[in-house]
């Protein structure tokens, strides 16, 4: 994932008003792990994932060595992607005991997936108007995500625009390749995982979104393609950098994790 969140000032009760969440007043100690770059990756393996920008695969070593993991500790998912996208996956691993969900970067908390609960937030129906030849990316609940046609050279430029024109302010832009994302303010998972009433024990991530994550986690890890300012910050924490990559890696952070829990 790239690594560019701008973020701007919002009040923290705004912020809090933004997030979807149904918590119980127990906090838990938790296992969270990041998915794109972290559980999944672009090459071929055994679980195939679908996604707007195409296939992500987890191995099947991965998904056993999760299984086992969700029975020694609750394990959360934190991610940027929305309910939908992270409902093909959950679907393929029911022997996975998952005890929540981080959305759409913290915006949006689950503890379970159920599709009777993904409404778009229509808040941003104006400024799609505003961009008709844009695609708008359906399954998004707090954000908004478009893809601006391949012809156009500055998409966040136009964005930008549209945001003035509909007076939207405070917004936080973020490009991921052909995607643009519109944030109501500077996103958080360490802020969903507290909405959850949990409590980030091990954490596994790879890039700036994951930070606050990892920061507070008491054993982080990641792999050794992650973003430059995770690793340092892993190291600092002394915690676990993988030297591997991709699936390799994954399982490998997967096997540390349960070699923590067992010494704990």
């Amino acid at each position: 994932m790239p690594s560019t969140f701008e973020f701007q000032v919002s009040s923290s009760e705004h912020h809090a008003s933004r997030i979807t969440h149904h918590a119980s007043r127990t906090t838990h100690q938790v296992l969270v792990t990041d998915l794109d770059d972290t559980l999944l990756h672009p090459e071929p393996e055994a679980i195939r994932v679908w996604g707007r920008s195409g296939h992500r695969y987890l191995s099947r070593g991965a998904a056993i060595l999760l299984s086992e993991l969700s029975r020694m500790l609750p394990v959360v998912i934190a991610t940027g992607r929305n309910a939908i996208s992270v409902q093909r996956m959950v679907e393929q691993l029911g022997e996975v005991n998952f005890h929540g969900f981080v959305l759409e970067n913290g915006l949006v908390t689950r503890r379970e997936l159920d599709n009777g609960q993904m409404a778009a937030d229509d808040e941003w129906d104006e400024v799609a108007r505003l961009l008709p030849d844009w695609e708008r990316v359906v399954g998004y609940e707090n954000c908004l995500c478009m893809i601006s046609p391949p012809a156009v050279p500055h998409p966040r430029a136009m964005m930008e625009d549209a945001l003035r024109r509909v007076d939207k302010r405070g917004c936080v832009l973020y490009q991921e390749r052909h995607k643009t994302f519109v944030y109501p303010h500077a996103p958080s998972k360490l802020s969903g995982i507290r909405a959850l009433d949990m409590d980030p024990l091990i954490v596994v991530g790879d890039e700036l979104n994951d930070l606050d994550m990892l920061e507070v986690a008491f054993h982080s890890g990641t792999l050794s393609t992650a973003h430059e300012a995770v690793r340092q910050c892993v190291r600092r924490k002394n915690g676990y950098c993988s030297p591997l990559a991709s699936h390799a890696a994954t399982e490998d952070l997967l096997a540390w994790a349960m070699k923590v829990r067992d010494e704990g």
